[in-house]
């Protein structure tokens, strides 16, 4: 087994249980839809958290090109990383009840206090890791981008503005669509 195969064999399983519970919450929800009040912009920040896992599981492929030593700190940083995608991707969705009205507004207001602190977490050990693990420049696209949007969730954490709310969504959706279509990793098999 190589040092990638087993790093992974544990980030790939994280990443896989976030991927795991929004899709059990967003198919709970939709067998109780008509006791669902949707709302545009939750519904948004379930389509880019799904991009978030869905990406981060792809890029942990670089890994296995760029590091043939692994130290026990760079594994448990990338495992924190990791974790926040899972907690934040928990709280993007509420649980679905047996009774009642479920308010998707009133479910992004209640909880984007954590989301969003949970998010800046996860953006600002992203530039970290991406210096320290992929050996990207400390001040390059690939660490300033991630801190400067860290530094936009934070505003989102600590303000109730609806107005910055939906602008920070969209920000973020166009933001990592456009992040996605720019990653040139490719993967093969060489033997």
């Amino acid at each position: 087994m190589s040092p990638f195969e087993f790093i992974t064999i544990f980030c790939s399983l994280i990443l896989g249980l976030a991927l795991t519970h929004i899709f059990r919450a967003v198919s709970d929800l939709y067998e109780i839809r008509e006791r669902v009040k949707m709302y545009w912009l939750n519904s948004l920040w379930v389509v880019t958290v799904i991009m978030w896992s869905i990406h981060h599981w792809w890029g942990l492929w670089k890994l296995s090109i760029d590091m043939d030593l692994w130290h026990y700190s760079q594994y448990w940083f990338l495992v924190m990383n990791l974790a926040s995608i899972y907690f934040f991707t928990t709280l993007v969705l509420p649980k679905a009840i047996d009774e009642g009205e479920i308010d998707l507004e009133v479910h992004y207001y209640s909880v984007h206090k954590a989301f969003f602190s949970i998010i800046a977490f996860s953006l600002f050990t992203s530039s970290a890791i991406n210096y320290s693990l992929f050996g990207e420049e400390l001040i390059g696209p690939m660490t300033i981008m991630p801190s400067i949007v860290g530094c936009v969730a934070i505003g989102a954490a600590l303000t109730d503005s609806r107005t910055y709310h939906k602008a920070i969504g969209i920000f973020m959706f166009v933001m990592y669509i456009a992040f996605q279509l720019t990653d040139n990793t490719e993967i093969s098999y060489i033997v």
